[in-house]
């Protein structure tokens, strides 16, 4: 054979073992639930590395690099658990990287991938979109450029909103340059449910918004921009259809704001009559201001983590309230954490449904999905194991409360950031077990609800196991 002939029936297979090659890294190494979670830690290993440069840092040296990883998973994963006070000891440099952080994490890694694609002009393939639909909980892959659109817009359009009206305060008070980048920074923190504020400089370091708790122009407007990025786009976008289009809210977006509804208006009834006479809290405040603190707090205990009052002076009932708050969280596709309002109002109808010996959950004069009913129970069982379990580690090993540090568990893992004050005295294993627990929040339980339901959806009949009775209740 000669080299011609030789080339001819070589290159065919070289070319063909190639594609067979790069086709099985495609499908195994490359799935959504494995670049979701690459982007969002890639995202949050660059911001940790600029935050540990002198640059990023108030004194002009290096950052401890766990310190400086924590704050990058906290703003990546929006919490807002700090163990450094973000206004006195970051650089305008550091702010910025924390708060393009913030903005990345709220967005979603494949959402700010996608836009780039398409302000380079790049095609985004099909792989692409069922990525970034699975990243936004959504059902639905077509239409997704428009989706992406109005997120955008409806993002942007909330910020500069909250920007404009937080800075006929701010700007006043802090002069022209320090309270526009102030504007910007809470409105930004606040609707992606981040909970970073820079108000160390003025009230005190780790003081958060307490020298705002008798300002209901702040409080009100820092409390809706959380209310509108925890809802979700999916909702906003049902919105926008039921007032340009006259269609009619869909059965999820009509049980998303009456969970929120309901969950606000219980919240702050709960917090303020369990702090209405605590000295260190709200006993000391007039009638009006206790509402709006109760209001506030029950608002930025479900997703955001500021902070109008000490929380570390709350009483026990105020505590397990919040845990409640913190583990439910916002909506799915939203920037807020938690197992998700609609998880919650699902598991707790059922139960009312089954206690009545209905055979079907029925929601607004429609079935539930066994699937979805499956869905919500796995992801609120898994998620309170992983909690509990790492409460225990951390108190076991820093030698801190259970109490507290389960308090600070649920609000790392519900992506809160709220805080009784003992984050700071963590140990290096339990700042990473907490950054553990802030990533699992915002990028663990999105994986989990795919994988469920991947496996939902490919399981064929399977031959079935003889049913064996149990003694329940």
């Amino acid at each position: 054979m000669n080299e011609n002939t030789q080339n001819i029936h070589t290159q065919p297979s070289a070319h063909r073992f190639g594609r067979l090659f790069r086709k099985r890294i495609y499908k195994t190494a490359m799935s959504p639930t494995k670049t979701i979670i690459l982007g969002f830690l890639s995202v949050v290993l660059i911001g940790g590395l600029l935050l540990t440069l002198p640059i990023s840092s108030a004194d002009g040296k290096f950052t401890d690099p766990i310190d400086a990883l924590f704050t990058a998973t906290s703003s990546t994963c929006v919490t807002g658990l700090v163990v450094r006070d973000t206004a006195t000891e970051w650089s305008m440099f550091g702010k910025g990287v924390i708060l393009a952080l913030i903005q990345i994490g709220g967005l979603g890694f494949m959402t700010v991938a996608m836009l780039v694609s398409a302000l380079m002009r790049r095609t985004v393939t099909p792989r692409e979109r069922v990525i970034f639909a699975q990243s936004m909980n959504l059902s639905a892959y077509d239409r997704l450029f428009r989706f992406l659109h109005h997120m955008l817009a409806f993002t942007f359009t909330f910020e500069l909103a909250g920007a404009l009206l937080l800075s006929f305060r701010f700007i006043p008070m802090f002069g022209f340059w320090e309270g526009l980048t102030k504007s910007v920074f809470h409105s930004v923190s606040a609707f992606c449910n981040a909970g970073f504020d820079t108000m160390g400089s003025f009230s005190g370091p780790y003081s958060s918004l307490t020298a705002f708790s008798g300002d209901a122009y702040v409080s009100i407007i820092i409390a809706l921009l959380i209310i509108c990025g925890g809802l979700g786009f999916v909702v906003w976008q049902n919105i926008r259809r039921r007032i340009c289009e006259k269609k009619r809210l869909d059965v999820y977006s009509r049980l998303v704001l009456l969970i929120t509804g309901l969950l606000v208006v219980l919240g702050t009834a709960v917090i303020a009559a369990a702090e209405w006479n605590n000295p260190e809290t709200l006993g000391p405040m007039p009638v009006p201001e206790k509402l709006l603190c109760g209001f506030f707090q029950s608002v930025t205990f479900r997703t955001a983590g500021f902070n109008t009052i000490d929380l570390g002076a709350m009483t026990g009932m105020s505590k397990a309230a919040s845990m409640l708050l913190m583990f439910i969280g916002g909506s799915s596709g939203s920037t807020a954490g938690g197992i998700k309002t609609v998880t919650f109002g699902l598991l707790i109808i059922a139960a009312f449904r089954v206690a009545r010996g209905n055979r079907d959950v029925v929601v607004m004069k429609r079935r539930v999905d066994t699937g979805s009913l499956l869905r919500a129970l796995s992801i609120t069982v898994i998620s309170l194991m992983i909690i509990c379990f790492g409460a225990f580690l951390i108190s076991l090993v820093d030698g801190i409360t259970f109490e507290d540090v389960l308090f600070e568990t649920f609000s790392a893992f519900g992506t809160v950031g709220v805080t009784t004050g003992v984050t700071t005295q963590f140990s290096y294993f339990g700042k990473l077990l907490l950054m553990a627990m802030m990533f699992f929040g915002r990028v663990g339980i999105l994986t989990i609800t795919y994988e469920i339901m991947i496996g939902l959806h490919s399981e064929k009949e399977p031959l079935r196991r003889p049913k064996a009775e149990f003694l329940i209740g």
